[in-house]
């Protein structure tokens, strides 16, 4: 509700909190003005000379009138301070409240709203304690010195006696205290509320900055394993390179073949190279040893699920439509995330039936992790966790999607899908795979190995 207020007066121009205390200090001055001049209406009414108030009205000059209004938007013009100063604040309202008793006749009793809204104002914005003693020694100075003064701020007589002052100070007081009170309950919730948002922010930021480490993490292992692969693959063709070099005169067939798959193993590993370094340049990161080992294929899925169910797990394979040709990147991906899925559902919901599902479609690859059970409790949430952070990031640097929700029957599910390459840029489905080794290449294997 204050937080809608504050727009509309920022969207008017009043955007500091003392454009926002001068706005209430002129209401408060303009609604004290229009109440005194409305009990003093009353009192000079029929009503009030009903009750014995003829002597009131007639002390009531043009002047005492004048300099009542005239204090009265002065007491209300200290409430500028009541945020910075509202012990001041406090003081200056008391003030005038015992001008107004100097100046009232007796048997008026006017308590100015500004020192109602500076009590208030020291109860929300300075300590519990200092707000009870300010408020209670308050109340004693404006019920001694009104008295003192003749007036009757607190409807005493000139002749009260002294359970009429104990009784004016009572009421004066519970207004006083009572107003402090309200302050100091809306200061707490205000600083519990702003404690909340600061907890919130706090936990947004982190889950951004872990987030954002997660996605740098698989960053730097899908750029280290693409670099296996690249490896992989220069391996293979420095040496069919070697190989076409001797048979390019004793068997030209021969020699024609390893160039073909020179061509289309070149042409793999450039694009592999153009990923790597677009994810290095996303983040640099230092460099570290790699493997020389060839990463995991689509070929490599059935030994994932074998191990999977050597640990208990019930997993079911399917694979549907034609298989076609993948580069490695994309095969990498593929198993990278049916390998965390996996995992998840080992994990979330142990003893549930799992089913992959790899299908190549018309015009894409589209990997189905599903679990056929209720996920453990706590398992689910709407905050995604790394893995399915992790998985994405993968999808998307192939040109994939990655969906990941509840399914039917209170499972989960996660859906990659992958396009399928164009016929001229698709490797053939034996593409990792070099051409079938003659004694020639064997030597020259040797030889680089060494």
């Amino acid at each position: 509700m204050l937080d809608a207020l504050h727009r509309r007066l920022a969207a008017v121009g009043i955007r500091t909190t003392t454009g926002r205390d001068a706005l209430l200090a002129a209401v408060v001055g303009a609604g004290s003005v229009g109440l005194f001049l409305a009990v003093m209406r009353v009192v000079s009414s029929d009503l009030g000379e009903s009750f014995g108030a003829a002597e009131v009205v007639a002390a009531m000059t043009p002047g005492r009138y004048v300099g009542a209004c005239a204090v009265l938007l002065v007491q209300a013009a200290a409430l500028v301070l009541r945020r910075r100063a509202p012990l001041l604040c406090l003081g200056l309202a008391l003030v005038g409240q015992l001008v107004l008793a100097a100046l009232l006749p007796p048997l008026v009793s006017f308590q100015a709203p500004a020192t109602i809204v500076a009590a208030y104002s020291l109860g929300a914005y300075r300590p519990r304690r200092i707000a009870v003693w300010g408020t209670a020694g308050a109340a004693v100075v404006q019920v001694l010195l009104s008295f003192v003064l003749g007036g009757t701020g607190t409807a005493l007589a000139s002749q009260a006696s002294f359970g009429t002052l104990a009784g004016g100070f009572v009421s004066t007081l519970v207004t006083y205290l009572g107003a402090a009170l309200l302050g100091a309950y809306v200061g707490t919730r205000r600083e519990l509320l702003a404690g909340l948002r600061a907890q919130v922010l706090q936990a947004e930021r982190e889950r951004e900055a872990l987030a954002a480490q997660a996605v740098l993490e698989e960053r730097g292992r899908m750029a280290r394993e693409l670099h296996d692969v690249a490896a992989h693959h220069l391996s293979g063709i420095v040496v069919q390179a070697s190989a076409a070099e001797r048979l390019v005169e004793r068997d030209p067939d021969r020699a024609k073949e390893s160039l073909r798959w020179i061509r289309a193993q070149g042409r793999e590993t450039l694009d592999n190279l153009r990923l790597v370094v677009g994810i290095l340049r996303e983040e640099a990161e230092p460099a570290e040893t790699v493997p020389t080992a060839p990463q995991p294929t689509l070929a490599d899925v059935p030994e994932l699920v074998a191990l999977a169910r050597s640990t208990g797990a019930s997993v079911r394979e399917d694979s549907r439509g034609e298989p076609f040709g993948l580069p490695p990147a994309v095969q990498l991906t593929v198993y990278r995330v049916l390998q965390e899925a996996l995992s998840n559902a080992r994990r979330h919901a142990p003893g549930r039936a799992v089913e992959i599902t790899v299908e190549y479609a018309e015009h894409a690859l589209v990997a189905t992790v599903r679990n056929a059970g209720p996920l453990a409790e706590g398992a689910a949430s709407s905050v995604p966790g790394h893995g399915l952070i992790g998985m994405r990031e993968r999808a998307e640097f192939v040109g994939g999607t990655l969906d990941a929700g509840p399914s039917a029957g209170g499972g989960w599910r996660v859906r990659l899908t992958v396009p399928r390459p164009p016929p001229s840029s698709a490797p053939p489905a034996s593409s990792s795979t070099a051409p079938g080794p003659h004694p020639d290449q064997v030597t020259e294997t040797q030889e680089v190995a060494r």
